[in-house]
């Protein structure tokens, strides 16, 4: 299919080598394996309502409808393409005068990084609920990536969140650093500049990491209807 969605690995790795980049420590060797780590996430509620997905049966599963699948293909192309767009000018509507204040511009960083999460979200539970009306396959994984996405919501609220304190200690950094006027006579903007380039890039690969789920579903969805006689 021309508008099949390519599932791409390693948007997770480069935002946290974005971040390692700007000072957050590396992870761990130390740390337990993938499958250990996710068990700590699921309490035995949790566990119970996995299985019920594991099982799940639609009552009246239809036929996939490549119609609906292309649309939502692409739907999530025009809303990266929107959103990329936004990232890319966030900071032109800053309005500083003289030194730029930290609080001000996280916020500005902020609103659009609630955003980014509230389509992502949005669209995640659009393409859950166009899967649970059509084979018993896709309503089966639409459940799973229900109880999954339900169950680990804080702890992906929790590690974005992270991402704004690595960007104040940028700021202070650069602020502070020989590349501000105080220290070597430079135009403010210099330091500043490339502070919000970099504030950028971390809402850039933010953005991959959010709607990865979204293209592993859609994709999920096209190999259903290729497969379908």
């Amino acid at each position: 299919m021309p508008n099949q969605p390519q599932a791409q690995t390693g948007h997770s790795s480069k935002l946290l080598a974005q971040l390692a980049q700007l000072g957050t420590p590396a992870a761990s060797d130390a740390l337990p394996c993938f499958a250990e780590r996710l068990s700590r996430l699921f309490g035995l509620g949790d566990t119970m309502t996995l299985d019920a997905a594991t099982a799940y049966r639609a009552r009246q599963p239809g036929p996939v409808q490549d119609a609906v699948v292309e649309k939502l293909t692409d739907e999530l192309t025009t809303t990266r393409r929107a959103l990329v767009r936004r990232v890319r000018t966030w900071a032109d509507d800053l309005e500083l005068e003289g030194e730029p204040e930290f609080e001000p511009v996280l916020n500005a960083w902020l609103a659009l990084q609630r955003k980014i999460a509230a389509n992502s979200r949005q669209l995640r539970d659009k393409v859950r609920k166009s899967m649970k009306g059509q084979s018993q396959t896709l309503a089966r994984l639409a459940e799973l990536d229900a109880v999954f996405d339900h169950t680990m919501a804080g702890y992906t609220s929790q590690c974005f969140s992270t991402v704004s304190k690595v960007l104040e200690q940028r700021f202070r950094t650069l602020q502070t650093s020989p590349e501000h006027p105080n220290n070597s006579g430079k135009a403010t903007g210099d330091w500043f500049h490339r502070y919000c380039e970099e504030a950028q890039a971390l809402l850039l690969a933010e953005l991959d990491v959010r709607l990865e789920p979204v293209l592993g579903l859609l994709e999920a969805c096209h190999n259903e209807v290729n497969n379908t006689p």
